[in-house]
């Protein structure tokens, strides 16, 4: 059982391979279709997925796939249908049936499906056998570090890692078989957002917190009063912070990200959170801003006055 269970997912993982092969082939927004009318579907072609480490081939062995194909032939015959599997004793290779060969594979169904229907079948199907196991995943590898333009092999299989779990949850998570699909774009930009991941990650530790924290600085905070943005700031305060301090990074903000121009400002003030900030120090804070000629809006118009969002968010110009 247990045995069993195991080369059940790592069929599974096969199959998963194999589609990241098909998506990472067909152009950007081509979609192809996970378990749907099989394991793997275009609007061209239809494959079921076998994977048999620890068998020998024999003909019988995949009469019930070709019989899965047969039927779907007989609902649309305009398809490419293959069956895709590897065994233990096969070599990687394509191979187009006479009808005798889908006879022999059909054995005692054989009589089931007249010979128009066998003869057109044939002609629309491709049994492939495929390289193992491990021969797949490496060119998938190699697929992914050409498509991301990466020559480190850690940096692919942590693309890879993520295109797979993608995958899955694409299949586990869409009770609605029409939503289990995907298209090389949406790779792409999975692949994008990750690198930007693991750049950052890579920088900071590379080069220290300090050339860092300029970087960020120089990527989210060099343009300041933009029109139609919405600006948040959250500071986090550890509880020993005097009053002054406090309101100087809040005078420092307002200054950078609110700067009065001829023209109207399309954008308001910014938003700023203090987070952990003691009612007490609050009320001084803004108390002090108020006293030096600044407008204070925090949605709270007068004492014990309930929340206002009208108020928070009317632009003061």
């Amino acid at each position: 059982m247990a045995d069993g269970g195991y080369y059940a997912i790592k069929g599974f993982e096969f199959q998963i391979d194999k589609t990241i092969l098909l998506i990472l082939d067909s152009e950007d927004h081509t979609p192809v279709f996970l378990e749907q009318i099989q394991d793997i579907n275009t609007d061209g072609y239809v494959i079921q997925v076998k994977y048999k480490e620890t068998q020998d081939y024999i003909p019988s062995k995949i009469k019930d796939p070709i019989i899965q194909l047969i039927s779907e032939y007989q609902k649309d015959s305009s398809k490419i249908y293959y069956l895709y599997c590897y065994f233990k004793d096969t070599q990687e290779v394509i191979k187009t049936l006479t009808t005798e060969e889908l006879d022999s594979i059909l054995g005692n169904k054989k009589g089931n499906f007249d010979a128009t229907l066998k003869r057109g079948f044939v002609s629309s199907f491709k049994l492939q056998f495929s390289k193992s196991f491990q021969e797949q995943f490496e060119k998938v590898i190699i697929e992914i570090q050409t498509l991301a333009i990466c020559s480190d092999f850690d940096e692919a299989l942590i693309h890879y890692g993520c295109i797979t779990n993608h995958l899955r949850k694409i299949v586990v998570m869409n009770t609605n078989i029409g939503c289990r699909t995907c298209t090389k774009k949406e790779l792409l930009k999975l692949i994008s957002r990750n690198r930007k991941t693991i750049f950052d990650s890579a920088y900071r530790t590379y080069k220290g917190d300090e050339k860092y924290f300029l970087f960020i600085k120089k990527q989210h905070f060099t343009f300041r009063n933009i029109d139609n943005w919405e600006r948040f700031f959250i500071i986090e305060l550890l509880g020993n912070e005097n009053i002054s301090s406090i309101k100087s990074v809040v005078l420092n903000i307002k200054d950078k990200f609110y700067k009065k121009h001829m023209r109207a400002i399309k954008s308001g003030a910014p938003y700023i959170f203090l987070k952990g900030i003691s009612m007490e120090t609050l009320k001084t804070l803004k108390r002090e801003l108020i006293s030096d000629g600044n407008v204070v809006k925090d949605g709270y118009d007068f004492k014990d006055a309930d929340f206002n969002f009208n108020s928070i968010t009317e632009k003061k110009l």
